[in-house]
């Protein structure tokens, strides 16, 4: 059941669609076949333009789609093996790495535990070690960009030229803070005359920073599962907030879905309003996009259904949806139980969370409120009420109980004990006095 989910699909298809590319640090690399066909696909709508460019031209442009989709995978795999790293750091070990048409996966495995707030803790790390990565890629394409500028570019006639005309920057600085925005692109979108590898090298490099920022930015903030965004939500809830899964989950399926109309939404509309660069090439990756946005709803489909069956704790997002053991309160105290039950837990996983109760997050929207008992989600009125009331027991109180229960015990046992001869010797004393 663990391999519900997002993970399944991943793993059929880097068993049955995928070939093995290298090993790196004693870590299989596998590759999905749909990449080198989208690839082969954009180098085919690239010839069309063979009549009409020169071949200097025509080679650039290749080298170019080639020299990105290189970024794209070396981006891609650093990524990944942020994750894994993070998971072999923690214990665990890196079982090998997919690279896929939709970004890459990495499969790792970490040691079990029996702590919740381990286990949360450790997703919450390995999760956000991989949009980490972006934090030093970008700098580094941005020295990278700095050589090329100071080395290849400033001084010459034709630079003077266009920097005269305001095409290209002034500065490396201006240069690498202009790739920084995703959506703008550099002013060397094209090849320059007379200055192939300059210009080529120039371009490649500010891909390179576009791409990790853009990478970043997709996979913190935007909650659409599978992206990182989504699990990194999902688990700062539940870790940092104490927050139940199974509100968890409502809070991740009100943000994913919107999230992937957004994105089918804008692939229809630029495909069918024809608002592409390079033709085909570009209408086939937004194809690839509204792709992933109705996979991302067949996700978000199945973990809804998990939740009305209450087997999330099948999912891998929410694993802790379920405890092995279950702690309950009545009158007398805190009773420890097994739990035999196959479906999530009622009670919340802890209360409140690494950062405390939250109050000011629980007072803006309920659904975050950690220790906030809601009928209907698993429980019923009356387990609701007798938490309660136990919980506002005084202690002081509770030992009476106890003690008052454990004299009765004594008094009804002694009395079971005696002999029927002492017995009524005790009720002739009775009526005497």
């Amino acid at each position: 059941m663990r391999g519900q989910g997002f993970g399944a699909q991943g793993q059929a298809q880097s068993r049955d669609f995928a070939f093995h590319v290298c090993s790196i640090c004693q870590t299989g690399v596998r590759m999905s076949w749909f990449v080198p066909i989208f690839f082969g696909y954009q180098l085919f709508q690239l010839m069309k333009y063979a009549d009409s460019w020169s071949w200097e031209r025509l080679g650039w442009n290749i080298l170019q789609i080639s020299g990105n989709q290189f970024l794209l995978l070396a981006t891609v795999l650093c990524h990944e093996f942020g994750h894994g790293n993070m998971a072999r750091y923690l214990g665990g070990e890196i079982d090998h790495i997919l690279l896929w048409v939709f970004g890459g996966i990495c499969f790792s495995i970490r040691p079990q535990s029996d702590d919740s707030r381990k286990l949360l803790r450790d997703d919450l790390l390995v999760v956000a070690a991989g949009p980490a990565t972006h934090i030093f890629q970008a700098p580094f394409w941005g020295l990278i960009l700095w050589m090329v500028f100071a080395a290849l570019v400033t001084g010459t006639p034709f630079y003077q030229q266009m920097v005269a005309y305001g095409i290209l920057p002034a500065t490396a600085w201006e240069a690498f803070v202009s790739a920084l925005n995703p959506l703008s692109g550099l002013a060397s979108a094209g090849q320059w005359t007379g200055y192939f590898w300059t210009s080529l090298f120039y371009s490649l490099a500010g891909s390179a920073i576009r791409l990790n920022v853009a990478l970043f930015l997709f996979n913190v903030f935007f909650p659409m599962y599978p992206a990182d965004g989504s699990k990194l939500l999902v688990t700062s809830l539940m870790f940092c907030c104490g927050l139940a899964p199974r509100r968890a989950a409502n809070v991740l399926l009100g943000l994913s879905v919107p999230c992937a109309l957004l994105i089918i939404g804008y692939s229809l509309y630029i495909v069918y309003a024809g608002l592409t660069s390079g033709g085909g090439t570009s209408s086939m990756l937004q194809g690839v996009m509204g792709f992933m946005g109705v996979m991302s709803l067949m996700e978000a489909y199945k973990i809804n259904k998990l939740k009305e069956q209450r087997l999330l704790h099948t999912h891998p997002l929410f694993a802790t949806a379920r405890s092995w053991r279950r702690t309950d309160r009545d009158a007398f105290g805190v009773v420890h139980r097994i739990n035999v039950s196959e479906l999530d837990d009622d009670t919340p996983l802890f209360a409140g969370g690494a950062f405390g109760r939250c109050s000011i997050v629980g007072f803006c929207c309920p659904c975050f409120s950690p220790n906030r008992n809601f009928v209907g989600e698993g429980r019923t009125a009356g387990v609701v009420e007798a938490s309660s009331s136990a919980a506002a027991a005084p202690s002081a109180d509770l030992r009476v109980q106890r003690n008052a229960l454990l004299d009765k015990a004594e008094s009804e046992q002694s009395k079971r004990s005696k002999t029927v001869q002492q017995q009524i010797d005790d009720r002739a004393a009775q009526d005497t006095v």
